[in-house]
C-alpha cells in the first residue's frame, strides 16, 4: 500500500528533525555573536569556526550552545541562531608576554609558551591589554591570532 502524500511529507519532516547530536553544553566564555571566522571555544576544550559568514551580534556569557550534525552538515546554535561551522583540531592556547597594544602591521609578538608569531596582513587598531589570553588556530591552512576580540593573520617566526 502506497504512503499518502501527507504520510511522504510526515517522514520528510521527522527525518529533518533527526540531526545527530555531537556537542550540548556551554560556550566557553564571552559570547559576541557570528562574524567572519569567528571562532568558539566549547566548555569541552573543542574549537570550532564559523563555515559560513553571517553576521549577527549579540552578547552572552557562557551561553548555551548545541552543535549537531545532519546530512554531511555541522550546525552551532546559540540563543535561537543557527550557522554552519568546522571543527579546528590545530589550535594553540597560551598569552602574550608583556603588553599588547593591538595591530600595526607586521607587529610581532611572543608568547608565554615561548613561540613568537607574527602579523603578516596590514591591519591597524589599537588596543591595550596585559598578557591577554591568545588563540591561534589554522583555518584553511593560514594561521589566525584572536586577542581581546580582534583578528589577524599571522606567521610564526
Amino acid at each position: 500500500m502506497a504512503a499518502s502524500q501527507k504520510e511522504r511529507f510526515d517522514i520528510i519532516e521527522w527525518r529533518k528533525t533527526m540531526a545527530r547530536i555531537i556537542y550540548s553544553g556551554k560556550i566557553e566564555s564571552d559570547f559576541e555573536g557570528f562574524d567572519d571566522n569567528a571562532v568558539f571555544k566549547m566548555s569541552n576544550g573543542t574549537h570550532w569556526v564559523q563555515a559560513q559568514y553571517k553576521y549577527w551580534y549579540h552578547y552572552a556569557y557562557r551561553p548555551d550552545a548545541t552543535i549537531t550534525e545532519d546530512n554531511g552538515r555541522t550546525i552551532l546554535t546559540v540563543c535561537g541562531h543557527s550557522i554552519p561551522v568546522r571543527h579546528l583540531f590545530d589550535v594553540i592556547e597560551s598569552h602574550i608576554e608583556g603588553t599588547f597594544k593591538g595591530w600595526e602591521g607586521k607587529t610581532k609578538y611572543r608568547l608565554t609558551n615561548g613561540q613568537e608569531w607574527q602579523q603578516i596582513e596590514y591591519k591597524y587598531i589599537y588596543k591595550y591589554a596585559y598578557r591577554p589570553e591568545v588563540t591561534i588556530c589554522n583555518i584553511d591552512g593560514r594561521y589566525i591570532m584572536y586577542v581581546e576580540g580582534t583578528h589577524v593573520s599571522v606567521k610564526r617566526v
